[in-house]
């Protein structure tokens, strides 16, 4: 069995992550991916993708360290945007659900300054594009100009297409076989203010706490750190009092997820045999893609089951011990028919989860 790590959430730097750590927001860093594939040694490994993406660098920092990685890389993808979409190419096979979306387009920043500030920043992010196709021509085959084209009007994929294109190899639960995933995808990338005055207001003491290389501070505890004043871990009802801007910023953050993450869920109420899996998604915090991804099991094991019923009823009848000639394609027609149910189960998930712009 290969060994498995599901990416999640924000595609950030390492000297950020112990930040969205701390107040347990999901995020993919490289050093989080660094230390998984230490651990896997050679043997190989499975990656689940559910991230909108975020910064190029850690992007790209992880395409290169699953593409020299020793072993086999198999990654799947849920959801995989912008530079979640670049490292997803890493995999030496590409996997994607029939209710995921993929994403590419060109990459963003923000400049201040003078026209030349300004022509500076927009050749870096001409030369930044270039690398970011890199990847996608390596995995697909296709021209620099089509990639590039396809990036300037950032384009959106589901899986029929994104393999049509060559950035999967293979679409999940295709030929009867059910890989069955569940990661989150709250993907929460806090503004570059929020993450600056954090680290401020956390790095502001008897330096107890580490800022070099991205270090985590050694907090003693999860979600604790150390209160200037003495050597305490601070908890966080003592972040709140000492720092209750901070404290609301990440708050309003969160609750503007929690709401979007409940609408997204409530788009499926109309699926068949969603309900239950709603209700029980809104409490232990899935999101309409874990929602979508259990619909489609269930239908899929549901076609299976009513074809096991109706064998089983016609050898209970006898009519099996009549001999009979059988219709012509018979068997192909009653296989295409469980095909094109499925088809269409997948169909009206993935139609639910891209009301919304295909973001999930």
């Amino acid at each position: 069995m290969p060994k498995k790590i599901k990416l999640n959430g924000a595609v950030i730097n390492d000297n950020s992550a112990w930040i969205y750590d701390y107040f347990g927001i999901a995020n993919i860093s490289p050093r989080k991916v660094s230390n998984f594939l230490d651990e896997a040694n050679g043997e190989d490994v499975e990656i689940v993708v559910n991230s909108g993406g975020g910064e190029v660098p850690s992007g790209a920092d992880i395409y290169t360290m699953l593409k020299e990685y020793a072993g086999n890389v198999t990654v799947k993808i849920v959801h995989a945007a912008s530079a979640a979409s670049v490292f997803a190419m890493g995999g030496s096979k590409v996997l994607m659900s029939p209710a995921g979306q993929l994403m590419i387009h060109n990459s963003s920043t923000v400049a201040w300054g003078d026209k030349n500030e300004m022509g500076g920043a927009s050749d870096m992010l001409k030369a930044v594009d270039e690398s970011i196709a890199n990847a996608y021509v390596a995995k697909t085959g296709m021209s620099r100009d089509t990639l590039l084209a396809l990036m300037d009007k950032e384009t959106w994929m589901d899986a029929h297409k994104a393999k049509e294109l060559g950035f999967v190899d293979e679409i999940m639960f295709s030929e009867g076989e059910l890989v069955v995933t569940n990661s989150a995808s709250t993907n929460v990338v806090l503004p570059p203010e929020v993450i600056d005055k954090i680290r401020n207001e956390l790095m502001r003491n008897n330096g107890s706490l580490v800022q070099d290389a991205g270090q985590v501070p050694n907090t003693g505890t999860k979600n604790q750190i150390k209160n200037k004043e003495d050597d305490k871990p601070m908890n966080f009802a003592e972040l709140k009092e000492k720092h209750p801007g901070l404290v609301n910023e990440i708050m309003t953050q969160a609750i503007s997820t929690e709401r979007n993450r409940i609408s997204a869920l409530n788009e499926l109420a109309d699926a068949p045999g969603a309900a239950p899996f709603i209700k029980d998604a809104i409490a232990n915090g899935e999101t309409a893609g874990d929602v979508a991804m259990k619909i489609i099991k269930a239908s899929a094991e549901r076609v299976k089951q009513e074809g096991e019923n109706r064998q089983k009823d016609a050898e209970n009848s006898k009519v099996t011990d009549v001999v009979t000639q059988p219709p012509v394609n018979q068997e192909a027609n009653e296989a295409a028919e469980d095909a094109a149910s499925i088809e269409n189960m997948v169909q009206y998930a993935t139609e639910l989860i891209n009301k919304k712009g295909g973001r999930i």
